[in-house]
């Protein structure tokens, strides 16, 4: 990692500004988890876990595939090595969600997490792989953006599962913010390389980018809200001004920009 970086992503950074913007949109929402979610244990229940958690499988095999398809467009060995590690830790993750789901449920939830994969290729159609900038769009809309998502569900749902939450805070975690940390200092690395107009014009790019795949993507967001609500029992209330913030502070701090004009979710 380049030492002249003037910005370089930190989980600092992450965890200052989320929760600012969580106190602000969402007080409900504790900044520590303050009990333990519980086990599935009824039918309906174990449904939902099923449902969750295949999904979630097929949301990281889709990072796996995007990814392998990102090492064949874009000839930069610093990134393949990026992109292994993701796709490993990824692919990894799928496994261990696929094997808790036939632990608790009996049923091997593979074909749904291909379905799911699926459908992320058709509301992204080609954009991941349209160039080295789409590329970027979705990495930071399947690794970054998400974030409010993540932390919320983690601190608020009522459902889950005690092997994956000890995962999570083991290796999980860890893994997806040392894949943020490499795409956005390599991004930063190459963008402040470039001359001040090249910026400007890479800038200008990413953002349009980032607009198409949000637009693409926010019937699928909303609906993993509601998921997370109706299968965990998480607290998604205020999550809106909070994912629509926090998109604000990502973009402005890798682009340089103060105040990128952004679509809401809710648009």
């Amino acid at each position: 990692m380049s030492a002249t970086l003037t910005r370089e992503w930190t989980v600092e950074f992450e965890k200052e500004n989320l929760e600012k913007l969580i106190s602000k949109h969402a007080p409900h929402v504790p900044l520590t988890r303050e009990h333990a979610s519980l086990p599935p244990i009824t039918e309906e229940e174990k449904e939902g876990f099923y449902q969750y958690w295949a999904a979630t499988g097929g949301h990281d095999l889709s990072i796996v595939q995007a990814a392998s398809k990102a090492i064949w467009l874009i000839a930069d060995p610093d990134l393949h090595l990026i992109l292994s590690r993701q796709i490993g830790d990824d692919g990894a993750h799928a496994i261990a969600f696929r094997e808790r789901v036939i632990a608790l449920t009996g049923r091997d939830p593979i074909d749904d997490i291909r379905k799911e994969a699926q459908l992320h290729w058709e509301f992204l159609e080609d954009l991941p792989y349209r160039n080295w900038l789409g590329f970027l769009a979705w990495e930071l809309h399947y690794e970054h953006h998400i974030l409010p998502q993540v932390w919320i569900n983690k601190l608020t749902s009522r459902i889950g599962d005690a092997v994956l939450a000890e995962q999570s805070s083991e290796r999980f975690s860890d893994d997806e913010a040392i894949h943020r940390i490499t795409i956005a200092n390599w991004w930063r690395k190459k963008f402040e390389q470039a001359s001040p107009n090249e910026r400007a014009e890479l800038a200008g790019q990413l953002l349009e980018l980032d607009e198409e795949l949000q637009q693409r993507r926010a019937a699928y967001i909303k609906q993993r809200w509601q998921d997370a609500e109706k299968f965990n029992g998480a607290n998604t209330q205020g999550i809106e001004p909070v994912y629509d913030s926090w998109r604000k502070e990502v973009l402005s701090y890798l682009l340089d920009i103060p105040n990128p004009q952004l679509t809401s979710i809710n648009k």
